[in-house]
């Protein structure tokens, strides 16, 4: 398999390699002139020796760093201006596979797709996968992990068995499901506030998702409330032999269309391969020329894109349809995009979105700072989300992807909006995915976290270096 079509950037404007990429975090995509926030010290730490190290060595000096790999969150969880990172991006190694536990034990820097193509050659994978290129363990570790087979195996979080954490104090604590589910729990979606991960025992599957191919069934929706009732009918209920569900509904302004796509196994027949491969080789090469074009045609391949997710080939194998959205759309073409994620029980899908699409609607009208609205909707089965309780274990996923227009949408009305979805969510008792955009009132934080029913009330994210 060409090597483009195995890999490729979701973003060609910059480079999440670059040590610039350090004063930056996904808010840049939302606000491409953002100016830098650099720190002054970066440690590189390879092992539980060095993360030790490193949080000790700033703890004397009476602050806390902040921890980072590729700085996928747009929520300043990752920055530190004029302070202290650690940057774990060197501490990435899979350090054992058990084939017959079925689990896999990864340092905290690895990079999910990274350590499934490790899984692959032995004929395994992860459940719970990111769709972008550069999510690390740790990092879904941290925030939750949500992707389209989280219908049937729950948050990444809920597949974590047990992780070595270096505390703020400098000690190293093992933490298993099985000993101290408890503090697994405020560990688990807790934004780093009790130490930083330093490796991550994790559950795996048997699947080849490099030569299993699925069945795309999909339908399409010319409005909010049909594609909504359809989705929610899906979660609630999900069709036989499903794998994978995702659905995605898109406000162009004047016209608006939706999708959802159930994945379920096929045989492969030779037909089948054949349509795959034809498929998504257009797909992806149109994802690999996207920011590489000048700009009106950049633009229109964006939405050529966005025309082959919502109406996706009918085969997939296992790795295109986990990937289909990062392979295929280049985030920085067109509007700026902003991300705002909500959390909430399946009974309140449709009610809750259908209030977030209006109220984002409703700032578009007034004020012109929003162009193109979409919602990326996802199930999710939670023991995590549930605190235990099997009858509560079902909820779904709403991402709002906003093409914003900077000039319109000034930090303050940002904040307004921001607050207006934690108020909406707060009614509702639904939570935010908390490394997409939030407001900042402490109060408001304390409702919208999911982790705090774990951990009770505390501060998002570590204090400023001092």
């Amino acid at each position: 398999m060409p090597a483009w079509r195995r890999r490729i950037n979701s973003h060609e404007l910059f480079s999440h390699d670059s040590i610039d990429s350090l004063g930056y975090d996904w808010g840049r995509v939302a606000q491409p002139d953002v100016a830098p926030r650099f720190p002054l010290r970066v440690y590189l730490p390879q092992s539980t020796d060095d993360l030790v190290t490193a949080v000790r060595e700033t703890r004397d000096r009476g602050a806390r760093p902040v921890v980072r790999s590729k700085g996928h969150s747009s929520n300043d969880l990752v920055l530190s201006e004029g302070g202290t990172v650690i940057v774990m991006e060197k501490h990435n190694r899979v350090l054992a596979v058990d084939e017959s536990a079925l689990t896999v034990t990864t340092q905290a820097g690895a990079v999910l797709a990274e350590v499934d193509e490790h899984l692959a050659r032995l004929g395994l994978g992860l459940p719970v996968i990111g769709d972008h290129a550069h999510i690390t363990v740790g990092g879904f570790t941290s925030v939750g992990g949500i992707t389209p087979s989280s219908f049937r195996h729950g948050l990444f979080v809920d597949n974590v068995l047990e992780v070595e954490l270096v505390t703020w104090d400098g000690e190293v604590k093992r933490v298993s499901r099985a000993a101290d589910p408890d503090l697994l729990n405020r560990i688990l979606m807790g934004l780093g506030r009790e130490g930083v991960v330093s490796t991550v025992t994790s559950r795996i599957v048997r699947i080849d998702k490099f030569n299993t191919l699925w069945r795309n069934r999909q339908s399409h929706h010319r409005s909010l409330e049909d594609f909504l009732g359809v989705s929610h009918a899906r979660m609630a209920d999900p069709p036989d032999g499903a794998r994978f569900m995702k659905g995605l509904f898109v406000d162009f302004g004047r016209a608006s269309l939706g999708e959802f796509s159930v994945y379920s196994e096929t045989g492969a027949t030779p037909l089948a391969r054949i349509v795959n491969s034809a498929a998504y080789t257009a797909l992806h090469k149109i994802g690999f020329l996207s920011g590489r074009l000048p700009g009106p045609i950049d633009r229109a391949m964006k939405y050529v894109g966005m025309a082959g997710v919502l109406f996706s080939p009918p085969y997939a194998l296992v790795k295109y349809a986990e990937a289909s959205i990062d392979k295929i759309l280049d985030s920085t073409v067109g509007d700026p995009t902003r991300y705002l994620a909500v959390i909430m029980r399946e009974n309140d899908y449709v009610a809750l979105s259908t209030r977030i699409f209006e109220l984002l609607r409703g700032y578009r009208k007034r004020h012109g700072c929003f162009g193109v609205i979409s919602a990326y909707v996802k199930g999710i089965r939670s023991p995590y989300l549930s605190k235990g309780d099997p009858a509560d274990e079902r909820w779904a996923e709403t991402v709002f992807y906003v093409g914003t227009v900077p000039a319109k949408l000034p930090p303050s009305l940002l904040d307004q909006v921001a607050a207006d979805m934690d108020d909406v969510c707060i009614e509702a008792g639904a939570y935010r995915y908390m490394h997409t955009r939030t407001s900042r009132d402490p109060e408001r934080l304390a409702r919208i976290d999911p982790n705090a029913a774990y951990a009770g009330p505390r501060p998002p994210w570590p204090p400023a270096p001092s």
